[in-house]
């Protein structure tokens, strides 16, 4: 049996202010056991490149852009037959008469470790009998081309982001939503998934200032002097060794400092809308399970660096040529410690960046022509 809780959080909008506060009352999914209260867990999320892709497409040929938000989704996804679950009844909320009495769960409730997945199935299922298809390579992209228009979309969880030709493809699509499901009609994407989209034109400029505030708060680098480079050119970080005892100075240090937390909060930042920093943050997240005092020093650069360019955005869409073009490049064994090379490619569309990658290599390459056909490799894989 399982036991629940109220969970109190808050939402907040592009400029970093509560728009609202929101309780559920949530399962204690920790205490699931795999094999007895639940079997898959796996849920597709939107690729940020394919966000990206589809916000470009319809800034280029002046699609209708829409934002949709599915309330209390999770509640809605079936549990299929092999997912029995039950739950004690909510204190304070007990049937009289039945106070001892459990519940037997028919849909997902939120913390549950199937919830996702479960509302995934339930979503797919609606869509498609609506006449969507998933495209291949991404499971959370759907499109319907009708004689009337085409509507894409994307969903991330509970969010939707739609774009159409002619508007009206739109507004049938949100009232299909309406038929199944509660829902939040946002209007055109204004921000999601921690981004701030601005429309100009026939552009999108996409941004994560309040993001950045936030960490830079987090952190106590809201006074600091901004930095022109996210990194000192040619710098070498190095791996300690392991072999040498680690003082107990230097050992109290690490346990109570954040890095792991910075470089999480800067990965998503370079993966979203910063390809200026992604090499950085990559060379960085190489020490997560042993970085020093340098590690720090170097990841809090990073971090001035975007104080400086905050303020600058991802620009999506242009009248540019209809053409996909892509850049690698490689830096032959950048990594002393173990002689590998980093590998680094982006991709634009018609002009715009909607995808790219800094990453160290798997394999040891002993030239520099190696460790180019490497990179070409795996940029083509992208």
């Amino acid at each position: 049996m399982l036991k629940g809780k109220l969970v109190c959080k808050q939402k907040w909008d592009d400029t970093g202010k509560i728009t609202r506060y929101k309780v559920r009352y949530v399962v204690k999914g920790y205490a699931q056991q795999p094999g007895i209260n639940f079997t898959k867990t796996t849920t597709p999320t939107v690729c940020l490149e394919s966000f990206r892709s589809i916000l470009h497409l319809a800034a280029s040929l002046q699609w209708d852009i829409q934002h949709y938000d599915i309330k209390m989704a999770f509640l809605h996804g079936v549990l299929g037959d092999d997912e029995t679950a039950y739950m004690e009844q909510p204190p304070g909320f007990e049937s009289p008469g039945q106070e001892e009495w459990v519940m037997r769960l028919l849909k997902s409730i939120y913390r549950m470790r199937q919830a996702g997945r479960c509302w995934n199935q339930t979503f797919h299922k609606a869509v498609t009998e609506w006449g969507f298809q998933r495209i291949p390579c991404d499971w959370c992209v759907y499109i319907c081309c009708t004689p009337k228009g085409t509507v894409i979309f994307a969903v991330h969880v509970d969010d939707i982001f739609s774009i159409a030709n002619p508007p009206e493809e739109n507004a049938q699509f949100r009232d299909q939503l309406k038929s199944l499901w509660d829902i939040s009609d946002l209007g055109p994407a204004k921000f999601a998934l921690g981004i701030a989209i601005e429309h100009d034109d026939d552009t999108v400029l996409l941004s994560q200032t309040a993001f950045i505030d936030c960490i830079l708060e987090q952190f106590g680098q809201s006074d600091a002097h901004p930095t022109d480079t996210p990194m000192v050119a040619s710098l070498q970080l190095h791996r300690p060794d392991k072999l040498s005892p680690i003082p107990p100075e230097v050992a109290e240090w690490v346990a109570w400092t954040p890095y792991r937390k910075l470089i999480g909060s800067l990965n998503y930042v370079a993966v979203a809308t910063c390809p200026d920093i992604a090499f950085a943050v990559g060379r960085l997240a190489s020490f997560l399970d042993c970085f020093r005092e340098e590690h720090w020093s170097a990841a809090i650069r990073v971090l001035r660096y975007l104080k400086g360019t905050k303020s600058l955005s991802l620009v999506l869409g242009g009248t540019w040529p209809s053409s996909l073009i892509g850049w690698s490049d490689a830096d032959y064994a950048n990594c002393k410690d173990t002689s590998r090379s980093i590998s680094g490619y982006c991709y634009s569309l018609r002009g715009a960046m909607v995808s790219w990658r800094s990453r160290k290599q798997r394999l040891v390459a002993d030239s520099t022509c190696y460790t180019e056909y490497i990179t070409l490799h795996e940029s083509s894989h992208c």
